[in-house]
């Protein structure tokens, strides 16, 4: 079979690694950073970032397509699963498991808006990990921003890009994030509001929390998009079945 999987994250990379080998992957990534976490795998790789027509144009080949994307690239899920529909390719979205937080600190925001609200009731040095997609809507929206904010951000020539004209206090960095590097951050930067997206354990969220304990501060929590889907040993399940079937 030939199956698509819109990578970029540990699912996905997680996912091609444990896929069988009897199958044609092509992965698709937006940046040079997603090829690289990748590059050991015996797979083909598409880069760049693709608007509805071009996904028409790419995903048409595929069997099946594996949308292993962020939890909250809501953008490119709904133009992958749209594709699908129209191209009648079997669309199957990977999804991360739930978690329960046992934190009693942390406080839940519906969006990024509500985070802004709640933040701007708040005192004290903050920590985004949220990403540097939603920099710039931070920065317009809190006041002294470049003063009391701090912003963990892939250190890659696309996230440079986008924020070489922030005033933000910007801490460029790669994975793996090491509970000592964040330790390190807080201790440096006096930081009292850690602020992130429910990404779950694939995105390190149960390290911050644990951080966050250490230091008694609030965790101001972004919430997941509700979305359906199979987690990853159903999605590999469900294509060795249908291969042994064929």
């Amino acid at each position: 079979m030939k199956i698509a999987v819109i990578a970029g994250t540990s699912d996905a990379t997680e996912f091609i690694k444990n896929i069988s080998g009897n199958h044609e992957i092509t992965a698709f990534v937006a940046t040079d950073y997603g090829r690289e976490i990748l590059k050991n795998n015996k797979i083909n790789i598409n880069i760049g970032r693709l608007n509805k027509q071009e996904f028409l144009k790419k995903l048409i080949y595929f069997d099946y397509v594996v949308d292993a994307s962020h939890p909250f690239a809501e953008e490119v899920t709904k133009i992958v699963k749209s594709v699908c529909q129209e191209l009648h390719v079997k669309y199957l979205r990977l999804i991360r498991e739930k978690i329960n937080y046992d934190y009693d600190k942390i406080i839940i925001a519906d969006s990024k808006e509500k985070a802004c609200m709640l933040l701007s009731q708040m005192t004290g040095n903050i920590l985004f990990t949220t990403g540097v997609k939603s920099l710039n809507f931070y920065e317009n929206h809190i006041k002294n921003f470049a003063k009391r904010a701090w912003i963990r951000i892939l250190d890659t020539q696309d996230s440079r890009k986008i924020a070489e004209n922030s005033k933000a206090n910007i801490i460029y960095a790669l994975p793996p994030f090491l509970e000592q590097d964040l330790l390190e951050i807080m201790i440096k930067h006096d930081i009292k509001i850690l602020v992130s997206k429910d990404s779950g354990e694939k995105g390190g969220l149960l390290e911050k929390i644990k951080i966050a304990k250490k230091f008694d501060i609030p965790v101001i929590l972004i919430k997941r998009p509700e979305e359906t889907g199979m987690q990853l040993k159903e999605i590999l399940t469900y294509l060795e079945e249908f291969s042994c079937q064929n």
